[in-house]
């Protein structure tokens, strides 16, 4: 057999195929190469999804003239020198790989200007090959432009998506890119729209800009810092969860990441908070040092390894779960302020960046875990099975590691003092409601606030009354609650249920006739070994033959479930089957919460207005549904007297 040595025309073509994925992976690689030059302004620009052109343009170092040529070539890089640099990347870029890989496949032309030239180079390549380099004229930075993607290599052409398509790609990417780097302004212009337009100043201008004014208002700041290790950033209140988990933002170090341990995490601190198939909405950024961290996993950078992978999963479970703890369950009404503010510091720094940018381009073109039980074995050391993976670390350190897991999770759920209570101004309006009932001081609409003050008498709480049958309105000093009858008594149910189940005293209903279940062998060989399992959720079931068994008592809050579905669903998630079953049985749960409770239009009484306040009351229940839609809406009066203008 003889042996081949490719030539650098085949080898980059090859390599093109892990690089240059789609038009989405040139506009990677040239912004992570804009933002290591030290871009501080960076302009984003495509056509018919980025595979007819695609430009991005910076203000960065810029590539001397002597060097344009050289950056082409496989293998070239100015982020690493030698091996023992891999141990200690700053650089978004570091492989050498991209700009040969995109120059094989593609049209490409990059004008550049370093300060140490008095004049810049545009070089042309085609099809891998050099066309021409040339003086040029242009402000320091780099300006590269991608045309006719894959035109020499119509089998991959052909495997790209639609245009429209491959745009959305570039948009949901370009969106990281501003997260991740909130510090650079960028443009983003997709066939002539104006995509996204960032201020290039602060985490929460960033966020603004890609989501919204509902992102800064629906999410909670973390921060918390252990050693060198520090989380810092945004998550979504549970009523703003997320139907997939495109909406979870991971930056390490400056770059975006996508990580399993992390995603676990977070989704664990929030536990029965979401409903079923709803994810956890989050922008974080991790900063630990660079020699703890693998990046150099994969040619995409976007799989990372962590040295301690218990820490990192402690120190996220942790600082989400005090956010969340310390949460203000009550929503607060729109502050029209803050978009004002937001929009005017972006359009001024619009202003600047297409000013900066506008000599740039003489080539322009017209992305439910329960929570982690607390399993504790003889020695008092943490079980949970996400706690301890990490195979390289001595007896000691593992130890060690344990301990941090445990800890963080015992801080994060305990009475700790530096953990607010849970319930911000919800308790507020919960402890004043038990107070109302218990000193008979609950007052009704009626009351004559006057007449009681004139007696002495200071008010706790007034019932102002109901709105459309459906929201109950409440007055406690300044603020003003409106009540989602339904969603509160959806969750005094639920808490009611879920009591029974987690103290293990779940009523049984025997069934009038046995449910008979036959499964295929691998389904049969599920079940057999989770039998116990079954029986402690309060199933009286048996083997009732080959692959068959008998189901002869459920636990009576689910009844009326449809056994086909339950099963169906409990075998398939069989996996992780000791929490699904769990998982299960609360989706249940707040189907038949959801189900008795009081329907929104329903006109209550005012004796069973006061019977739902006071088992609201009772126990504190967190104000939301389980659903993870907020129960109360409190009002400010300096809300209201703006309204009026009487005051500015």
């Amino acid at each position: 057999m003889k042996i081949n040595v490719l030539t650098s025309d085949i080898y980059n073509y090859i390599a093109a195929g892990e690089v240059v994925e789609r038009p989405a992976s040139v506009i990677k690689e040239l912004v992570e190469n804009s933002i290591d030059a030290g871009a501080t302004i960076i302009d984003i620009e495509i056509n018919n999804g980025g595979i007819d052109f695609l430009r991005v343009s910076d203000n960065g170092y810029g590539i001397e003239n002597s060097q344009l040529k050289t950056a082409f070539l496989s293998h070239a890089t100015s982020k690493i020198k030698e091996v023992k640099d891999l141990d200690n990347i700053l650089t978004l870029g570091f492989r050498g790989e991209a700009l040969a890989s995109i120059a094989a496949v593609a049209k490409v032309q990059m004008t550049s200007k370093n300060k140490v030239d008095e004049t810049a180079s545009t070089i042309v390549i085609e099809g891998g090959k050099v066309l021409s380099v040339e003086p040029s004229s242009r402000t320091e930075g780099t300006t590269a432009v991608v045309k006719d993607l894959f035109y020499c290599v119509p089998a991959r052409q052909k495997f790209l998506k639609k245009p429209k398509a491959e745009e959305q790609e570039i948009t949901n990417l370009v969106s990281r890119f501003i997260l991740s780097h909130p510090e650079i302004s960028f443009t983003y212009i997709a066939d002539g729209r104006r995509i996204f337009a960032s201020s290039g100043k602060t985490p929460k201008e960033a966020l603004f800009a890609v989501y919204g004014k509902s992102a800064v208002e629906e999410t909670l700041d973390i921060s918390l810092a252990r050693g060198q290790y520090k989380v810092e950033g945004f998550v979504g209140r549970p009523s703003y969860s997320k139907p997939n988990r495109t909406y979870q933002t991971l930056i390490i170090n400056g770059r975006y990441v996508i990580n399993q341990t992390v995603a676990v995490a977070v989704t664990n601190a929030f536990g029965e908070m979401l409903m079923k198939r709803k994810y956890p909405f989050y922008v974080l950024y991790l900063t630990l040092p660079s020699d703890s961290v693998d990046v150099n996993v994969h040619p995409n950078k976007l799989d990372v390894r962590f040295e301690n992978n218990n820490l990192i999963y402690s120190l996220f479970f942790e600082a989400v779960s005090r956010a969340l703890t310390s949460m203000d369950y009550v929503a607060s009404a729109e502050d029209k302020g803050l978009e004002k503010e937001f929009e005017q510091r972006t359009n001024e720094r619009l202003k600047e960046q297409f000013t900066a940018l506008s000599p740039l381009s003489d080539t322009r073109s017209t992305t439910i875990i329960e929570p982690p039980k607390k399993k504790i074995d003889k020695a008092g050391v943490n079980l949970n099975p996400f706690s301890f993976n990490a195979e390289n670390l001595t007896k000691e350190e593992k130890q060690e590691t344990k301990a941090q897991v445990l800890d963080s999770v015992l801080r994060a759920s305990s009475g700790d003092e530096s953990v607010k209570d849970g319930f911000g101004l919800g308790s507020k309006l919960l402890e004043r409601l038990s107070q109302a009932k218990n000193d008979d001081t609950f007052l009704s609409s009626d009351y004559n606030a006057g007449e009681q003050q004139s007696l002495g008498v200071k008010p706790t709480i007034k019932k102002v009354g109901k709105l459309f049958n459906t929201y109950l309105i409440i007055e406690v000093d300044n603020d003003v609650f409106f009540i989602d009858q339904h969603a509160a008594h959806e969750r005094v149910l639920y808490e009611k249920f879920k009591a029974q189940y987690d103290k293990k005293q779940i009523a049984v209903q025997p069934l009038l006739f046995p449910y008979v279940l036959t499964l295929n062998s691998i389904e049969a060989g599920i079940l057999e070994s989770n039998l116990q399992i079954m029986q402690s959720l309060g199933f009286d079931i048996d083997e009732f033959g080959d692959n068959t068994f008998k189901v002869s008592a459920v636990p009576a809050i689910v009844s009326e479930m449809n056994f086909d579905t339950f099963f169906s669903e409990f075998l398939s998630e069989s996996r992780n089957i000791a929490k699904k079953g769990s998982d299960l049985i609360r989706d249940y749960l707040m189907q038949h919460s959801c189900k008795s409770a009081i329907k929104g239009g329903n006109d209550l009484s005012d004796d069973e207005i006061d019977h739902l306040y006071e088992e609201m009351s009772k126990e504190k229940i967190k104000l939301f549904c389980p659903h993870g839609r907020p129960i109360a809406i409190r009002m400010n009066i300096h809300d209201i007297e703006k309204w009026f203008k009487r005051i500015v």
